[in-house]
């Protein structure tokens, strides 16, 4: 069992194990947040209360960013009205406990010029493609 949850502990989360890897995107709002998301099926993502949360929504509109009301951390993505809403992707960063020289980083280049702040031995991946399975 890992659990994550945000600075001040008001959003807490458990997911069963750690990740195999985590998905380093650079899209705007990643890039400037410097999340790392482990996506995970809804049904396996925990919350220890229902989360209160700050949700920003932009662009195409199939995501939506969830920030604890009183740290601001973001904590959670959701995804809307696609193949994906399934999944959940929680922020790697708020996982206590996991060893980040264990998990594997995936780079996704949206939109950013193939830049990124991590380092990665694992090929780009295009837009919009994730790999499987999901943990």
């Amino acid at each position: 069992m890992i659990e994550g949850s945000c600075h001040c502990g008001a959003v807490r989360y458990q997911v069963e194990q750690a990740p195999q890897w985590v998905l380093d995107c650079n899209c705007s709002i990643c890039r400037r947040r410097g999340s790392l998301w482990a996506y995970h099926p809804q049904r396996d993502v925990k919350f220890a209360t229902r989360p209160d949360t700050l949700t920003y929504v932009w662009g195409d509109r199939t995501s939506a960013a969830h920030h604890c009301r009183t740290c601001f951390c973001l904590t959670h993505i959701t995804i809307i009205g696609t193949d994906d809403a399934e999944k959940i992707g929680v922020n790697a960063r708020l996982m206590h406990g996991l060893d980040p020289a264990k998990v594997r980083v995936i780079q996704k280049n949206n939109g950013n010029d193939g830049v990124f702040w991590t380092k990665s031995d694992q090929p780009m991946l295009p837009s919009h493609d994730l790999p499987e399975p999901l943990q």
